[in-house]
């Protein structure tokens, strides 16, 4: 996930300067600074368990990026919306939940501690950026009421779980 994560923050300023929805790039601009903070938490976990990190690229958000590459050099000649640039995005952040998931899993199976609230944070923050994705894309509002609103309901939700705890 690092090299994953490594090359979304060489992507984002791309898909960023091509969304035409103002939301859309200020959403892309966040997540563009929650991915650097991805990359720094990532090898920060590495090196509190001793680990180095592979180098390599990732095969899978290489072929995602290509794909938003596609979708932007089309967008330039038809002039389409958001709604396509929405769904790559959203297959990305898709991507990372399924990825960062099992990491989360067995951090805590290994009872590491600092590597799982590390890896849950970043889990936490592909889920809210698919969230919100989903709904830029529906209409569901401006950025700043849907954010909102998710943050609303997601506390709910954890006091609801805490209570029945």
């Amino acid at each position: 996930m690092h090299t994953a994560e490594k090359e979304l923050t060489l992507a984002l300023p791309l898909v960023a300067k091509a969304a035409k929805s103002k939301d859309l790039k200020t959403l892309l601009g966040i997540h563009l600074k929650e991915t650097k903070g991805h990359v720094k938490a990532l090898e920060s976990a590495a090196e509190s368990l001793g680990k180095k990190l592979p180098s390599k690229s990732c095969k899978q958000m290489t072929k995602l990026i290509k794909e938003g590459v596609k979708v932007i050099a089309k967008r330039l000649v038809s002039g389409d919306k958001d709604q396509e640039l929405i769904g790559v995005g959203r297959k990305i952040e898709q991507f990372e939940i399924e990825n960062y998931t099992p990491l989360v899993a067995e951090a805590e199976r290994l009872e590491f501690t600092h590597e799982t609230a590390l890896l849950t944070s970043i889990l936490n923050q592909e889920k809210l950026a698919n969230e919100l994705l989903g709904a830029l894309g529906q209409g569901k509002g401006p950025l700043d009421k849907l954010v909102k609103k998710v943050v609303l309901e997601h506390a709910g939700a954890s006091t609801s779980s805490a209570r029945a705890a």
